[in-house]
This record gives structure tokens, sequence and C-alpha cells, in this order.
């Protein structure tokens, strides 16, 4: 094997790289689906100053939530971190087995608060975020000034709901909260993209609201398979495939940007060529043009969710393995992925760093051609900035003078960490040198890193699973 064959043709040498398990492990010797720490009950405490037992307890408001905005936690490598949720519970009713957002928000919760475990759904009230959001507005076109969430409002940063939870489960249609958040953006003209599995986007009502946003509104649709029964044993109570095509029509229809989203893409679950050929052709006929794919996440390594997926029938560890600790195996299939996809003219974009440098648009999210406002302080950005000098050597000085050019950064942490990232510090998964193609030309005189894009140089990826055939 001297060339890296079509995707189709990767997947099957694949299958005797990391072959699947025989027989998954008895679930019954597994723990809990979802990991609860939980505090002590009945706890007391005697102060000395009154002279008696205080009963110590810290609860969650069970009804409403008031921390509905945030720039995310992973700021300092997305250009789109302004996150806003209306919604919020334990756990999402649509039950995505692979969803670490559930497993992590049962382990904080139940660690730090009593009430936790019968929580209901909760939402954020617009005679709340209503005022709070005009006091955030008055920020609109400052640049370089403020908290995070004040800086990315004064660069005009799209909101981004359904990151943090799903805001468009069923109890949404009977109460409208994101409903009436999505009208309170679209009277102030502000921009707005939506994540969702939810069909409840592509009704009348909430078509016609994102429509009438003159700032422009992106959806992304998480569709990861076009068989519903994988739909069925991974994402039990989402809506099953034709609901969210339908939806995704209904909305290019009324000409708002929606991005196909399959995220996680799995190898072996959600890519049997019969099904994403279906999946392909529904997508074109919905109208959708622009895609963001992305491997598993690194942090699904929670036993929960590996039972989960194991209870549905799926090797878990195969696809971990395969997906997330083998990084450079997954990235290369994603990559040929999106060349399949290409070919069938979508535009393809993707947060995975080692595709990083081929993404069709600047932002990872597919909508750079849709949006103005966005983060230019990030090691995405840096790296689609090192590329744009083709070949040429790029230093960090020119590198913060594009991100000053296009509104700062969103504060001096985030500048730190990237800067660390750039000069080979931190978080290897987010350096420069694991995006194809980057590389080290030297040091300028302050010890800094100085990068280039090489787009002669052979994929560090295929070499290593070239070797395996090789050797």
């Amino acid at each position: 094997m001297s060339t890296l064959p079509s995707y189709w043709e990767l997947r099957e040498l694949i299958k005797d790289i990391i072959p699947r398990r025989m027989e998954l492990d008895d679930l019954e010797k597994r723990g809990s689906m979802v990991k609860e720490k939980g505090r002590k009950s009945n706890y007391h405490q005697f102060n000395l100053k009154t002279g008696e037992m205080v009963h110590l307890q810290r609860l969650l408001n069970k009804e409403e939530i008031t921390s509905f905005l945030e720039v995310s936690l992973r700021a300092a490598h997305c250009p789109m971190p302004l996150n806003g949720d209306v919604w919020d519970a334990l756990r999402c009713g649509f039950g995505c087995r692979y969803c670490y957002a559930d497993s992590f928000r049962a382990s904080l919760y139940t660690s730090f608060f009593d009430n936790s475990k019968n929580l209901g759904m909760r939402y954020c009230k617009p005679d709340y975020f209503r005022p709070e959001l005009d006091k955030l507005m008055a920020f609109r076109g400052i640049r370089g000034k403020g908290s995070e969430i004040q800086r990315a409002i004064g660069l005009e940063i799209p909101i981004r709901l359904g990151i943090r939870f799903e805001d468009f489960l069923p109890v949404e249609k009977r109460m409208g909260i994101s409903l009436d958040f999505l009208k309170y953006l679209a009277d102030v003209e502000y921009p707005v993209m939506i994540n969702t599995k939810s069909a409840l986007v592509g009704q009348e009502n909430y078509v016609r609201v994102l429509a009438d946003n003159k700032a422009k509104s992106a959806v992304h649709v998480t569709i990861i398979s076009s068989d519903d029964k994988v739909l069925k044993s991974l994402e039990p109570a989402a809506p099953i495939f034709k609901d969210r095509v339908q939806a995704c029509k209904n909305l290019t229809q009324a000409g708002i940007r929606v991005v196909g989203r399959i995220e996680p893409f799995m190898v072996f679950v959600n890519d049997e060529y019969d099904r994403v050929v279906e999946w392909v052709q529904a997508m074109k006929e919905a109208g959708v043009k622009n895609i963001t794919l992305d491997t598993y996440s690194w942090s699904a390594t929670a036993p929960g969710i590996a039972r989960q997926v194991e209870v549905a029938g799926w090797d878990f560890t195969r696809l971990f393995m395969l997906m997330s600790d083998a990084q450079w195996l997954g990235s290369l299939l994603l990559g040929s992925f999106m060349d399949y996809l290409r070919q069938e003219g979508f535009s393809c974009s993707t947060f995975d760093f080692g595709n990083v440098p081929d993404n069709d648009q600047w932002i990872c999210c597919e909508v750079g051609d849709w949006f103005e406002g966005f983060s230019a302080g990030n090691t995405v950005m840096a790296i689609k900035f090192i590329k744009s000098f083709d070949g040429h050597w790029v230093s960090w000085d020119m590198y913060e003078s594009f991100v000053d050019d296009h509104g700062g950064w969103l504060s001096d942490a985030l500048r730190q960490t990237v800067y660390e990232a750039w000069n080979l510090f931190g978080n290897n998964a987010y350096f420069p040198d694991w995006a194809k193609g980057v590389e080290l030309h030297g040091v300028d005189r302050y010890g800094r890193k100085v990068w280039r894009f090489n787009n002669k140089a052979k994929d560090f990826r295929a070499e290593m699973l070239l070797n395996l055939y090789n050797y």
C-alpha cells in the first residue's frame, strides 16, 4: 500500500487494526448509568455563637435558572464561544447515550447540592433574561472592554443556544421560553446560532422568528445517521430522521443557514455506506449545503457513558480507542470522510485539529461566510492564519496583530492559553503542530515559536497508517 485509499477502502483496512470485541462485559456488574456522587444527608453543625445545631444545606433553585449566558470553557480554541441556554435539568429528555453533558451535570449537581436528584426541568424566565440582555446590548460595538461576555457582545459574536443543554425539548413547545429568547434577539437584531436535535425549530413560529432576525440566524441540526434503528438505540427520545430532515428543509426554504452536524462521527456505527448515501441525498433535498463534523470527545471516558453505549449493543471500547485514544487514526478517517462529502458537493469543516487546515471555512461551524462577528483569538483561527501565508513563516507578533485587527482578545487569560499552545506548552491536543501541514520554522529573538504551512508536507497520520502495512 503506497497511497492512501478512499474512505470506504480505508474503513475496511481499519478493521484489522482495531478489531471489535467478541463479547461485551457483564453489564450487571457495572455501576450506575450516570455517576452521582451525592452529599451527606441531614448534616448538622454546631454554631458556637448561637449555641444551636444548624442544618447545613446547599440547594438549587428547582424552578428557575439565572446563569443563562457564558463564554465557553473552550473559548481558547473556538471562534464562536458565546453560549446561551434558557433550559436546564439534571438530564436531557432526549437521553442520548453518548452524551457527556448529562454525566457532567449529574456529577456536578449531586456533588454540590442537596436537592439535585429530584430536580425537574428548570428555565430562565423572560422577565429575568430580557433586562439582563438589555444591559449587555449596551456593549455592542465597544471593543476590548469589560468582562469576557461583554467583550463577546462587543464583537457581536452570535449567541449560541444548545451547547450545555437542549433548548427545544417538548416542554419548550408548551412554554415558549426559547421562542421568547429568539424573539428578543430578532427585535434587537442580534445574531443567533442554534445547536439542536429537535424538529421543533422547523415549526412555523420558530422558523419565522429566525428568518425575521436581520442579523441572521443559523441552525446546526445534529443528525448522525439516516438509520432510525441506530438513532433509536443511541438517541432514544430524539426525533426520527425524516422529522429532523423536514425541519432542515423548512429552515432552508426560509433563507436560514442550516448546517448538518455529524457529531459524534463514529466509524463502524454511523457510517454504513448505504445509509450514508441515503443521508447525503436527504440533506441535498432539504437544501443543506454545509456540514460540520467531529470525532468522539476524550471526556467520554466516564464509565457511565461506556455502559450506556454498551447497553445499546455498541462496542464502546473499540469506538473510543479508534476515535479518541488513537486520535491520529480517528482524525485521518474523519478527514477522508469529509473528502467524500466534498465530492458530493458539500462545504465541510471540523474542530478536529488534524483536519482544520483543510476546512472549507475559517470558522469550523461552517458559518464564516454567514456571520460577521467571531473571536479571532483562539487556536483554530491561529492554524488557519498560519496556513493563509502559504509557506511563509508566521510569528506570534503577526498573529497577535491579526487578533487585534479583528476585535482583540476576549480576556488576558484566553490570550495566555493560546500563547502557551502556540509555544508548545499546556495541553498538546491544541498545539499547532498537530494540524496537518503546519511545521515549526524556528524561534524569534524572544524564543517564541515561528510556524509555517507546508502544503507539500507528508500527512503524518497517513504515514503512521502506511507504516503499519509496510513494516
